[in-house]
């Protein structure tokens, strides 16, 4: 066990250097895109789900079997059939899709259909209309909580795919490295680094997405 001063100390070296947020940066560039592309799978399957019975009944055996996985067993799986890069993305993807589509599914499920029935009838409606005016905005409260969740969540299991894969310029990899050389320190440095940096993300996305209530 490391001497706690020692560990504040390079944690101090550690956030003055160059190095340090290039690696950080990286990592948090491959969330930023793996986040994006599960918030535009997620919501856009999870609204076709919720308007479609045939679509949702497809769909949840896939999300179960996700859900139901270990972390681990994903990562190595994938990383043996995909190789080093694609992996993080691939992961993160999988892991972000389910609390996306979850909460754009249960967002539209909570919409009242006599709300819908009613902009049918007395605006005649078309099927965009309805999409445009009632299922995405009332679906957004729900996406906002699945997005502050989702980011946390996914920075952490993408460290854990970078530590596994050895993914170079990452903090995965940083870790591995610090544990084999038996720099424990260093270890506890890059672990507060990360628990720093999601609760900074976490703030700054649910500042956001205050803002824009």
């Amino acid at each position: 066990m490391p001497d706690p001063v020692k560990v504040i100390n390079r944690l101090l070296e550690m956030l003055v250097t160059k190095e340090t947020y290039i690696v950080i940066f990286t990592s948090l560039s491959r969330l930023l895109l793996s986040l994006l592309l599960a918030v535009l799978s997620g919501t856009i399957l999870g609204l076709l789900s919720g308007v479609s019975k045939k679509v949702e009944a497809f769909l949840k055996p896939i999300i179960v079997t996700i859900r139901t996985l270990p972390v681990i067993s994903i990562i190595i799986v994938i990383l043996i059939i995909f190789g080093n890069t694609v992996t993080l993305y691939i992961i993160s993807l999988l892991l972000l899709f389910p609390i996306i589509y979850q909460a754009e599914l249960d967002g539209i499920k909570n919409i009242d259909s006599l709300l819908i029935d009613v902009l049918r009838l007395e605006c005649d409606a078309k099927n965009t209309t309805v999409l445009k005016e009632v299922y995405f905005p009332l679906s957004i409260p729900f996406l906002r909580t699945a997005l502050i969740d989702a980011v946390g969540l996914g920075f952490k299991v993408l460290v854990v795919a970078e530590y596994i894969a050895q993914t170079k310029v990452s903090i995965g990899k940083e870790m591995y490295m610090a544990k084999v050389n038996l720099e424990f320190t260093d270890v506890f440095a890059w672990t507060l680094i990360l628990l720093i940096f999601v609760l900074l993300i976490e703030c700054v996305v649910e500042k956001i997405l205050t803002i824009k209530k």
